[in-house]
């Protein structure tokens, strides 16, 4: 018996911490991270409702070539700036390819987040900070590179 009074108490206060809710910061960060995972594979619209009304359909248009014509090869948070307990600052990296090339590119894209009356975290506003352009649909110059002969071992023809 005095070893249930010691568990029972042990128990509802682990279970008690399992219930609950995360900081804000975890908050923020997860919806950062769910955003820029779906969006990767070209499913924007699914998680168009985590943006701001005023910049979705910039977002929506900004992404709507991903999956097409641009191939988003990787996707990674680099930083995490709680600005106060309403705004963060997310830093991300895009590893990307156009579909007709074969170069692979690489972009940094600050986005700006606020937490919402209910609790939930809307992309406000989001830009490209450093990197290659083209990413979110900005015109691009494409460049073929003139065909070179091989220059290695002459061809030679035996009759």
């Amino acid at each position: 018996m005095p070893r249930l009074l010691f568990v029972l108490p042990l128990a509802l206060t682990t279970w008690a911490g399992c219930l609950t809710s995360q900081s804000p910061s975890a908050k923020a960060s997860d919806a950062a991270r769910e955003l820029n995972v779906t969006s990767r594979f070209g499913d924007s619209t699914s998680v168009a409702s985590m943006t701001s009304p005023s910049v979705r359909d910039q977002f929506l248009s900004r992404r709507s070539e991903w999956g097409k014509l641009i191939r988003v090869v990787d996707v990674e948070l680099a930083s995490f700036t709680m600005n106060d307990t309403e705004h963060a600052t997310v830093m991300v990296d895009f590893s990307w390819t156009r579909v007709d090339q074969g170069t692979l590119h690489a972009t940094r894209v600050r986005q700006e987040w606020s937490n919402t009356e209910g609790g939930e975290w809307l992309l406000t506003r989001e830009r490209r900070d450093s990197g290659d352009i083209g990413l979110f649909g900005e015109p691009i110059a494409k460049i073929d590179p003139e065909p070179r002969p091989d220059v290695q071992f002459a061809t030679r023809v035996i009759r």
